[in-house]
């Protein structure tokens, strides 16, 4: 028994002494390699190189030393430059564009080794931060420092390249995360927020259709104080399609407390008040909108349908109910934006028939309100009087609405609530032929 228990004391010095060649053995490896980088890459030191130090990476006495970290970060740095230019011969014969040939490399590439290199400076970062946060800098004591140095730089580079060449290729889900990193590490770098990476990160989660990247990358733009509108409409809109009505209505209130005059957000919470019927808030809204962009069609339409609304409001059945004292005057105001929006002409055809037909539609009402007015208020000896002089007034209306009905069916041909309305406001006018002409039509039609 003891002179068993001598044997294995003997072996154990030996042991950790092979594992600390292990390192020795890497670095001795990977400086042969280095050095016939100029001439005719030695692969063979390279393997040899990432066999050491592997074994040294899962030693208990090796695998949390500075040094050991170090060299594996140089080393599979190597290895993934070794691969990426296999990538870029495969691209010879078929892309003649050596800069295009290389954005499909990266695009094509395996990132493995690229990631275990990330990993390693993270350790590195982990045991000794002091250290890392000088060489990142560029502040070197040593040859090996100044190599790592160099390492890092390549590594950031590498990082901007695959996130493109990821995107070229259209694998927007890893371009989203080479994007985050890259705005992580040039942060880091410089001390200073990368917000362009950090949006690219966001925009190619959008591509991805990857929900839950959609969420974090936009959130945390958020967080750390570099938010756009398009954080806050990134998760709006991603939360109302989840069905979290409330996180995304949260998120479209921070959205406006942050940005009161992004007309997007602006126009969502809009949605929401008309939803509501919260026209007053809703109008407030289209206002500051409008201050904006003047010749927005859509916002002009919107306006005019709010005041439409405010003039002709319903009960909860869906009827009309009883005119406001201001009557006159919101019909006026939605005449004028309906008329802004038809001139504009929005470039949806849909958009276009809706603005045409509310402004026929309209002057309809209007027409039949006024007459309506007239036999409330008249008397046996003046009936016929005020009759004759209101239907003249209703008549006047019932033809200013048909030219923008008759445009409505243009673009719809076969709309039977606009054929209805033509056919209705023919015969009110007198136009029997036309009626009859739109009366045979409808029931053609049927």
């Amino acid at each position: 028994m003891k002179i068993a228990h001598i044997i294995i004391l003997a072996i154990l010095p030996l042991t950790v002494f092979s594992q600390k060649n292990k390192v020795q053995g890497a670095w001795r490896a990977l400086s042969d390699y280095e050095s016939t980088l100029n001439d005719n890459p030695d692969i063979s030191y390279l393997q040899k190189a990432k066999e050491n130090i592997d074994l040294a990476t899962a030693n208990e006495e090796t695998k949390n030393q500075v040094k050991t970290y170090m060299y594996r970060c140089r080393i599979y740095t190597n290895l993934f430059a070794v691969n990426l230019k296999e990538e870029e011969k495969k691209l010879v014969a078929t892309v003649a564009d050596k800069n295009e040939r290389m954005q499909l490399a990266y695009g094509n590439a395996s990132t493995t080794e690229f990631e275990e290199a990330n990993k390693s400076l993270v350790k590195i970062q982990e045991l000794d931060s002091k250290k890392f946060e000088k060489i990142a800098k560029g502040e070197t004591d040593s040859e090996e420092d100044g190599k790592l140095f160099t390492a890092i730089s390549q590594i950031q580079v590498y990082q901007a390249n695959l996130a493109t060449g990821k995107y070229k290729v259209k694998k927007f889900d890893e371009a989203a995360d080479f994007f985050e990193a890259l705005a992580i590490s040039n942060t880091m770098m410089t001390g200073k927020k990368d917000t362009s990476n950090f949006y690219n990160a966001c925009v190619c989660a959008q591509k991805a259709k990857n929900q839950t990247k959609i969420f974090d990358y936009n959130k945390k733009m958020i967080d750390i104080g570099i938010a756009s509108p398009y954080n806050y409409q990134a998760i709006y809109e991603l939360k109302i399609a989840q069905s979290e009505t409330d996180v995304a209505m949260e998120y479209l209130r921070l959205g406006r407390t942050q940005f009161p005059n992004d007309v997007y957000l602006m126009n969502k919470e809009t949605e929401i008040f008309l939803q509501k019927g919260e026209q007053d808030k809703a109008l407030a809204n289209l206002k500051a909108a409008i201050e904006k962009e003047p010749n927005n069609a859509i916002l002009h339409y919107a306006i005019g349908t709010v005041y439409d609304n405010l003039a002709n409001p319903k009960g909860k059945s869906g009827k009309d109910t009883t005119k406001p004292a201001d009557y006159e005057d919101l019909v006026l105001k939605s005449a004028e934006h309906y008329q802004k929006a038809v001139d504009l002409k929005p470039s949806s055809q849909e958009s276009y028939f809706n603005t045409l037909y509310n402004l026929g539609a309209l002057y309809n009402n209007y027409g039949n309100t006024l007459y309506s007015k007239s036999m409330e208020k008249a008397t046996i000896t003046d009936l016929a009087k005020n009759q004759k002089q209101y239907e003249a007034k209703s008549i006047e209306y019932y033809k200013k609405a048909i030219p923008y009905l008759e445009q409505a069916l243009d673009i719809k041909p076969n709309d039977s609530t606009t054929m209805s309305a033509l056919r209705t406001l023919y015969y009110k006018t007198g136009n029997e032929a036309k009626g009859k002409e739109m009366n045979d039509k409808i029931k053609a039609g049927k």
